[in-house]
């Protein structure tokens, strides 16, 4: 099961975006953003830092996981009907004034399922990272969870870290996107967070 997951990375592509107004990404008490359903009253401010637009799916915000997609690629993974996967919509204009329509794909769902004797990395608590070195997934806790409730997800005790499986995976390659690349977990390593950190 380690082998059929990918983690959803950005690229220089980050540098691309610039929010306009405040962000939707309020708490709840004790529930992150990132945990449950964001709920938008008009479409999200963005703006661009360069001339033209680059080739969806692009970052919704510098420094950001979650993509923006144009209707075309939402039509896409919408048959899917994956229950915790929201199209939020992101008004995205450019140096000339010209705005477009894209959706913010949020994912608010997360899973426990780190290794923690084998992973390597910044734990600042049994539940909780800061960095990984090398990621390890525990295999039991997500074969206890349906397929479907595991195509994509946030990595409980890192939540900026989205996984995907491989089936869907193949499905986004498909567009031939630029702006993202998928790293297999079996091969991600980061030397600079090898070394376990416990908390203060």
């Amino acid at each position: 099961m380690q082998n059929d997951y990918f983690m959803l990375m950005g690229d220089s592509l980050n540098q691309w975006m610039q929010r306009e107004g405040p962000p939707p990404q309020k708490q709840l008490v004790g529930v992150p953003w990132q945990q449950r359903p964001v709920f938008v009253t008009e479409p999200i401010k963005l703006r661009i830092r360069t001339g033209v637009l680059p080739k969806e799916p692009f970052p919704a915000y510098e420094g950001s996981c979650e993509p923006l997609l144009s209707t075309q690629a939402k039509s896409l993974l919408e048959p899917l009907a994956i229950s915790h996967l929201q199209f939020l919509p992101a008004d995205v204009s450019v140096e000339s004034g010209e705005v477009q329509r894209f959706w913010w794909l949020h994912v608010c769902r997360s899973i426990y399922c780190v290794d923690k004797k084998r992973t390597k990395g910044l734990f600042y608590s049994p539940r909780e990272m800061l960095a990984i070195g090398k990621l390890v997934l525990d295999e039991h806790a997500l074969a206890a969870i349906p397929l479907e409730r595991r195509l994509i997800f946030r990595l409980g005790e890192l939540l900026y870290t989205i996984l995907l499986h491989s089936s869907l995976v193949d499905r986004l390659r498909g567009w031939e996107a630029e702006g993202f690349k998928f790293m297999p977990v079996e091969e991600w390593y980061h030397p600079d967070f090898i070394e376990d950190y416990h908390g203060p």
